[in-house]
């Protein structure tokens, strides 16, 4: 990449003056920044050279002096300057810059050393490191399919045990006390611990609560809710235990790859859930066996991973490498609080979880009930949502980065349009769809009816898709530092908006005598218009938390 060098004359009387410049222009092969290298001299005392742009001295000056020839320099000297330079940092403060890749800000420590110096980047290296993200993919598999296992099997669960809507929505909702719990405290563990092991654990965990939920079934009301508050516990630490072992394990130039594979496990969970499910039932001894076999699964997965990779130090970075230390983290509570950004992004993503998980909980349930579909069919048509989901997520994405890239829309532009899309579209679908269910009895529902509700529900989800240029990117837009933090802190008003939603459709429906329209699709479709009107004081612009701390 260019270099370009420039010399300034500092008087005794402090005012700046430019003696001379002198413009060279090289090429980094090893460095993918740019860098501008300036000296000053100061006259009467002494020399100092700083090296200002993307290597950045703060505290500290560089030892000795270093002439900068107004004529010309050479490549040698060049490069053996910025290389004293970003040595000479190591016990120095260090400043972040904030880079636009992947759709999202990321930070970036222009001081880090090669990616080569820090991570093992042989083929062999990147063998282990992929084998690892694959099986955290798989791992997110599994968590969504424990997840959606109650969904379907819930409706020969309730025929068999005789729940009424109420005991439908308290048991899908058990799920989500526990995932609420685990939200910020699995940050902390993964933090202290290392993600590996917490990732482990949480798998061991929600894999033991599924599999005993038949058992407990058969013992209660109260143990089966137990079980599944185990499922959610050991759920709500897998994003930040997996976060934790991407950072620490997958270099900056693959992470957005690596991330994107990894979390894409829960699409495939949900997908995969609602097709096999239904076919494990009826033919390998009812719905008890869906909890057996997934709940098996899960403890296969550990110990792949216990054998691979848990113990396997050469798939993460090496610490040694790391400069500066690890620090105490003080998060900048207040500062969070005063943001209208960070309220934003705290209302669209209770307004998501409550919308997608209120869906995914009741969808099949909903189908059967108000559509007249069998319990395989409503499986199999409880996927095309999904799918409509996984196809434009696929297309939006290169979409967003491309209208960012050449200034068609601002970066603000961006979120709020996704977020507009996401649940100004939905709403009106949603409504639509309530209109629909409250004009056909059930008995008057014909194959055309399915057909309309079926294809609204996935225009529905694919314009959900677009929550991931919004919501999901808003976080790190605003703060790379403490995105995870945030993240956590939102997450967990999602958790208590799945909890709510799981609950509250179905002690809606025994309160209006099993009306879907007023219990499920309209509430959702209140809640979204409200989140567009909040997301309109969004604005993409990073903010200095630790600044405002201390305003």
């Amino acid at each position: 990449m260019p270099l370009t060098m420039t010399a300034i004359a500092t008087p005794a009387g402090g005012k700046t003056t430019t003696s001379s410049m002198a413009t060279t222009t090289m090429r980094f092969e090893k460095r993918a920044s740019m860098a501008s290298v300036s000296s000053s001299s100061q006259v009467g005392a002494s020399k100092a050279v700083s090296v200002r742009g993307s290597v950045r001295c703060g505290a500290q000056r560089a030892r000795g002096v270093m002439p900068v020839m107004a004529v010309s320099t050479t490549r040698q000297s060049t490069m053996t300057a910025v290389t004293t330079m970003r040595r000479s940092t190591t016990t120095t403060a260090r400043e972040a810059i904030v880079a636009r890749a992947g759709g999202g800000a990321v930070e970036i420590n222009p001081n880090d050393p090669p990616e080569e110096e820090v991570f093992d980047m042989t083929q062999d290296g990147q063998k282990r490191r992929w084998g690892m993200v694959i099986a955290l993919f798989v791992a997110f598999v599994l968590c969504n399919l424990d997840k959606v296992n109650m969904s379907v099997a819930i409706v020969p669960m309730a025929q068999e045990l005789g729940w009424t809507t109420t005991q439908k929505g308290l048991v899908a909702s058990a799920f989500f006390w526990g995932y609420s719990f685990t939200q910020i405290p699995g940050g902390w563990l993964a933090s202290k611990y290392g993600g590996k092991v917490v990732l482990f654990w949480g798998v061991m965990l929600w894999s033991f609560g599924t599999l005993i939920a038949p058992m407990c079934a058969a013992l209660g009301m109260p143990a089966l809710l137990a079980s599944r508050f185990l499922v959610g516990l050991g759920e709500g630490v897998a994003p930040s235990a997996a976060t934790g072992v991407l950072a620490k394990g997958v270099p900056p130039s693959q992470r957005s790859k690596a991330v994107t594979t990894a979390f894409g496990g829960l699409d495939v969970g949900s997908l995969l859930g609602l097709l096999i499910a239904p076919p494990i039932i009826f033919r390998l001894g009812g719905w008890p066996a869906v909890f057996y076999l997934f709940g098996a699964l899960g403890f296969i997965w550990g110990a792949w991973w216990l054998m691979k990779f848990m113990n396997d130090s050469s798939t993460d970075m090496k610490e040694e490498a790391v400069v500066g230390g690890k620090k105490a983290l003080s998060i900048p509570w207040g500062a969070f609080i005063r943001n209208k950004q960070f309220w934003a992004l705290t209302v669209a993503h209770f307004t998501w979880n409550y919308f997608s998980y209120g869906l995914l909980a009741w969808l099949p349930s909903f189908l059967a009930d108000a559509m007249n579909v069998t319990l395989s069919k409503s499986s199999f048509l409880s996927i095309l949502p999904y799918l409509s989901t996984v196809v434009v997520t696929a297309l939006i994405a290169p979409l967003a980065g491309e209208l960012e890239s050449k200034k068609v829309l601002t970066r603000t532009q961006i979120r709020k349009y996704s977020q507009t899309i996401c649940f100004g579209g939905g709403a009106v679908m949603l409504t639509a769809i309530g209109m629909i269910v409250n004009s056909t009895p059930a008995a008057a529902v014909t194959n055309q009816t399915i057909a309309a509700v079926v294809g609204l529900l996935s225009v529905t989800f694919g314009m959900a898709a677009f929550i991931r240029t919004g919501l999901f990117c808003g976080h790190q837009d605003l703060s790379p530092k403490y995105a995870s933090i945030m993240l956590g802190v939102t997450n967990t008003a999602a958790a208590i908006a799945s909890t709510l939603s799981t609950f509250f459709t179905g002690y809606f429906l025994s309160k209006t005598g099993g009306n879907w329209a007023y219990s499920l699709f309209f509430p959702i479709a209140v809640l979204q218009i409200v989140s567009v009107f909040v997301f309109l004081v969004w604005k993409s612009d990073p903010v200095d938390f630790d600044k405002a701390k201390t305003a």
